[in-house]
């Protein structure tokens, strides 16, 4: 007797056809701004471009799952659009990108062993052999940095407001040895939420340290109200933040919360990679988005991409092997000079001193602009005298 397999109808439709690669876009933070649109539109773009150059030889589909994770919702929901990507057959996964989300989900991913994430957490703790990052940030490499640009501004007496969470206890315990380490003082700490709250009272304890400098280290959503409390005080220290910083990007709400900051951020327009794809960005979609995430993005998906062209076979397991085979590719972020590299126990993709720089936002509000590169000082905040 002959038995013939059924099939349904949509493999029916795809056999003799290609079907399409599948790539999952986990965001644990969406903003419902024009930065989740900057990063759709250049996550798509890379995708069409390799596509079209012959470099992956069949269509990318990009399938979404916007989950509100920590510090607003929960883990729950991301470890389940985590699940949800790996049922629909993507082969790799962007996201998540916040910390408290990310350490956790590491775990996770490793058990589930099927599909590698790239993700911008900062912590070390979300690193695992299926989890790489093109982290936006580190909490051990940002107080190294941010203290270059604080020697560099002739700032000696420290005082930290941390937010009370996984994020800011982090930072706190890396900045206070990397301030030390470079010969800053620190004169005191003081938590506050991760939430917004008022801020009069940290901002009294702050001050009565005498500092020189006010540093801010966690997530971001402390920062609010933190400049109206300033302003409230009559008090107007210098003042640093981390990768928090690119929250000035989202919305000018945002960018009014961050005046007068200076924080760390990836987006330099002095990249001639990152300047050459947001001239194709705006050829493309009519504009031309000058922060982080467009540059970001255009990483993660070069990653993603020459990952699925090197995969034998064309697998989970084959992707995150083509990954490590990422070697020395110029990227759009950070400053000149910044390249993109994975490898067997490498899961940070940076190679550069400034895959950071310093920005700021103006006093008013309007705009953020270049305050510095970290390397300019890094060896002072290091400990090793420059020859």
């Amino acid at each position: 007797m002959l038995y013939v397999a059924r099939m349904a109808d949509d493999e029916v439709r795809a056999y003799g056809s290609v079907a399409p690669l599948k790539v999952g876009l986990l965001n644990d933070y969406p903003t419902r701004a024009g930065t989740d649109n900057d990063t759709l539109d250049s996550l798509r773009l890379v995708f069409d471009e390799a596509v079209a150059s012959g470099l992956v030889d069949r269509p990318i589909e990009l399938i979404e799952r916007n989950v509100i994770g920590l510090p607003n919702g929960t883990y729950q929901a991301v470890e389940q659009g985590y699940d949800e990507l790996v049922a629909d057959g993507c082969l790799a996964i962007f996201g998540p990108y916040v910390s408290d989300n990310a350490v956790p989900l590491a775990s996770h991913a490793n058990r589930v062993a099927k599909v590698p994430n790239i993700i911008l957490s900062g912590s070390e703790g979300a690193l695992s052999e299926w989890t790489f990052a093109l982290n936006n940030g580190s909490m051990p490499e940002e107080p190294v940095m941010l203290a270059a640009v604080m020697l560099g501004d002739g700032r000696t007496r420290i005082a930290i407001a941390y937010e009370a969470s996984l994020i800011g206890k982090e930072y706190l315990a890396f900045a206070e040895k990397a301030y030390a380490a470079a010969g800053l003082k620190v004169v005191t700490t003081v938590a506050i939420p991760q939430v917004e709250a008022d801020k009069a009272v940290a901002v009294k304890e702050l001050r009565a340290a005498d500092p020189d400098a006010l540093v801010h280290v966690g997530f971001g959503h402390g920062l609010w109200g933190f400049s109206d409390a300033l302003l409230a005080a009559d008090w107007d220290p210098p003042r640093y933040t981390t990768t928090a910083f690119e929250m000035a990007h989202i919305n000018d709400e945002w960018r009014h919360h961050l005046r007068g900051w200076i924080g760390l951020d990836s987006y330099d327009e002095r990249n001639a990679v990152g300047q050459a794809f947001l001239d194709r960005f705006e050829a493309r979609y009519g504009r031309r988005p000058a922060h982080s995430m467009p540059g970001l993005a255009h990483d993660v998906a070069t990653v993603i991409v020459r990952g699925l062209a090197a995969a034998r076979p064309l697998t989970g397991e084959g992707v995150k092997d083509g990954i490590e085979q990422v070697k020395l590719v110029p990227s759009a972020s950070g400053a000149p000079g910044t390249f993109l590299r994975f490898g067997r126990f490498i899961r940070q993709g940076w190679l550069g001193s400034d895959y950071l720089i310093a920005r700021r936002v103006l006093p008013d509000g309007s705009a953020h602009v270049f305050h510095s590169a970290p390397s300019d000082h890094i060896a002072r905040a290091v400990g090793v005298e420059s020859s």
